[in-house]
């Protein structure tokens, strides 16, 4: 299990990689952070992680200024001697609170709840092939005013999540408010063929991409033929980007 932990407290970071050590003995710290501006450029390029542990309140600020602009790898259990940053910590790939201090005990059941996540995700048929005769969604339902319209799926050029609101783009350039789902669950509603998640929040079509450019470093500007401004891979999504584009 190879693992980051990010604690600016000497003595807790101590006492939390000796309750890792003590679960795992085969894990792996990869690193060790104290402060937001390291975590940025420890991130700047891929890593290959299995779980995160993080602090909130770090000495250069919380660390919900570095996890909003990164493609976390993994998932992130959050240790703090905070209790009002629960909703934010879970919008950020949270998936336990562990409040200071927390015993041995407690780090148990934050860890088997990873297990088990970690479990149900473990893939059954090969990455990429999804099982045979899966129908993905064709259209969706959007209520405008009294009226119930149909936005077919063909004709949207991307979707897009920001501020708990789900966005999606037509073939008119037109926008539509979508309900009731997160960008996840709308992935795996639409035909991996056809539709590719770009980073956290946006998902592009197929049919409307005209090509591509870079734009920084591990990263590029998708340009559809609707929209005037392009669409950004995130850094770890980006060589899967071209290889599902080169079909």
């Amino acid at each position: 299990m190879r693992v980051v932990v990010i604690e600016d407290e000497p003595l807790a970071a101590q006492k939390l990689i000796g309750f890792i050590k003590r679960f795992e003995p085969q894990a792996h710290i990869v690193a060790q952070f104290d402060n937001v501006a390291d975590v940025m450029a420890f991130f700047d390029c891929e890593q290959q992680l299995d779980l995160i542990f993080s602090d909130i309140e770090l000495l250069d600020g919380q660390i919900f200024n570095a996890l909003n602009s990164l493609d976390l790898p993994c998932p992130v259990i959050y240790t703090t001697s905070y209790d009002q940053h629960w909703a934010a910590a879970f919008q950020n790939q949270g998936i336990e609170y562990l409040l200071k201090p927390f015993s041995f005990k407690r780090f148990s059941q934050a860890m088997s709840s990873y297990e088990q996540l970690k479990n149900s995700f473990a893939p059954t048929v090969p990455l990429l092939q999804p099982p045979a005769n899966v129908n993905y969604k064709s259209r969706f339902l959007l209520r405008k005013s009294q009226v119930i319209e149909v936005l077919k799926t063909e004709d949207i050029v991307c979707l897009r999540a920001a501020a708990g609101v789900i966005s999606a783009y037509d073939k008119e350039g037109v926008h539509h408010m979508l309900t009731g789902n997160s960008i996840s669950d709308i992935e795996q509603q639409l035909d991996p063929k056809q539709f590719f998640r770009l980073n956290r929040s946006d998902i592009v079509n197929l049919n409307y991409i005209s090509g591509f450019e870079n734009y920084a470093k591990d990263t590029v500007a998708v340009i559809t033929c609707v929209l005037k401004e392009p669409l950004i891979t995130s850094k770890t999504r980006t060589a899967l980007f071209k290889n599902w584009l080169a079909g």
